[in-house]
């Protein structure tokens, strides 16, 4: 039974241990069963991806699956981190529309991997305009620590230049401290793609220093 499980160890550390960006991996068993998995990683990818990419490695290859709340991981800086993934870029937005409300699914991009969120609103164009925001955000959240809260406050679209541009106010929680950040875009022939755009200015300086 002992060697049975230190067997299941090596083989469950042996699969964890070859994800990007993990460094080493210890695994608690209780009746054959995963109570705990410690990983300890490099910077080069958030703590979320590198559950997920837990959660999925251990599912397809041995078919089982893991609660997100059983992954502890700590990290800690390496000459070989890159800071491409702190920086999301707009991959793709969609906006459907019904009679009376829209919903918006936004998608970034770290170089890596992707990222989703939406949000849906009632069919106004500064509603839309805040949906799209919001959606964009939700993507963002999907990317970052789950101490950082974000919430979109004001979005404008303003005359500068003979040109029409678009600004976006967010504001960022981390623990008991709120700041607010400014972001901005020119309209150009799409305003989803814009806000996105403006949304990703205000944030991506925040997400590489965090």
């Amino acid at each position: 039974m002992e060697n049975n499980q230190s067997t299941q160890v090596k083989e469950y550390s042996g699969l964890i241990d070859k994800l990007p960006g993990v460094i080493k991996s210890s695994i608690i068993l209780s009746d054959d069963v995963i109570t705990e998995i410690h990983v300890l990683s490099d910077t080069s990818r958030s703590p979320k991806q590198i559950a997920r990419d837990i959660q999925s490695a251990i599912l397809v290859q041995f078919g089982t699956t893991i609660d997100h709340k059983l992954i502890s991981i700590a990290q800690i800086p390496s000459e070989t981190s890159t800071k491409l993934k702190d920086r999301l870029v707009f991959e793709e937005i969609s906006i459907s529309k019904n009679k009376n409300r829209s919903t918006a699914s936004v998608t970034l991009c770290d170089g890596e991997s992707t990222f989703s969120g939406e949000a849906s609103a009632l069919n106004d164009s500064m509603e839309v305009n805040k949906m799209v925001c919001q959606a964009t955000l939700n993507a963002v959240s999907n990317f970052i620590e789950p101490v950082m809260m974000l919430s979109p406050i004001d979005v404008k679209i303003f005359d500068l230049t003979g040109e029409k541009a678009i600004a976006v106010c967010i504001a960022v929680k981390i623990q008991d401290s709120v700041e607010r950040f400014l972001g901005s875009s020119f309209v150009g022939d799409d305003a989803g793609s814009a806000v996105v755009k403006a949304t990703l200015d205000a944030l991506n300086r925040k997400i590489s220093n965090t």
